[in-house]
């Protein structure tokens, strides 16, 4: 049953090669990787749609003929496809599909899962009148930070820090193709992001929605076994 009838559109990233996880993705895209019963793209509409959103814009590229028939026949949704080539960036392929936000919409990595409160998410994009929201998670460093001067003189030292990082997660307005430099547009994997956020966020023109609960990334062999482990933690739907 669906807690929310969220009207807006979700972005899904599933186009990029997966090159991080080796021999995984040789065959297949990384969306297509199977954890329990389900793939990776399974659990996260499952999620998406009990959170009430059945609206879709898959931006493929790897492997886009079988993702794409894949998609066609598993996700009954609202589902429409934008193929930007393997060699697309990340803001490049959502460039690709800018027509189609017409309303404040939602950004997702074909790769992360997060129970995000979606409805919380928006409301926060709203109230910050920014063209871009990013979704941030703290993360404790395993390690000891230092910062030193020019001639090698310790400045400051931080023992395991706790430390904010972007999750994969991300809203947008119709406005945010506006305010793009052109010239990132078409950097390769995700420096064109990087790129958009700094320069977004020098005028203050970037929100930020903290999230503190379940999630998980599957950039590597190592995070697919570590998922694969916590199945049940991570995926319950």
């Amino acid at each position: 049953m669906k807690k929310n009838n969220i009207k807006n559109k979700m972005i899904i990233l599933c186009g990029g090669k997966g090159k991080r996880m080796g021999n995984v993705t040789k065959n297949i895209p990384k969306p297509m990787i199977k954890i329990g019963k389900y793939t990776i793209i399974e659990h996260k509409i499952k999620y998406y749609q009990s959170e009430g959103i059945n609206d879709y814009i898959f931006c493929i590229g790897y492997k886009s003929k079988k993702l794409m028939n894949f998609l066609k026949k598993k996700i009954k949704a609202n589902n429409s496809y934008n193929d930007g080539g393997i060699k697309s960036g990340i803001l490049k392929r959502i460039y690709l599909v800018r027509k189609e936000v017409n309303d404040i919409t939602l950004i997702s990595y074909g790769d992360t899962l997060a129970q995000i409160n979606f409805k919380n998410l928006i409301s926060s994009h709203k109230k910050s009148k920014c063209p871009l929201t990013i979704v941030v998670a703290p993360i404790q460093n395993p390690f000891g930070l230092v910062k030193w001067d020019r001639n090698g003189k310790v400045k400051r030292f931080d023992e395991k820090p706790i430390l904010n990082h972007f999750i994969g997660y991300a809203v947008i307005s119709p406005i945010f193709f506006k305010k793009l430099r052109k010239d990132i547009i078409n950097l390769s994997d995700g420096k064109g992001i990087v790129e958009a956020i700094n320069f977004l966020s020098k005028k203050k023109l970037v929100n930020t929605y903290k999230f503190e609960d379940l999630q998980v990334t599957i950039n590597s062999p190592d995070e697919l076994k570590n998922a694969k482990i916590n199945y049940n933690k991570y995926f319950t739907l």
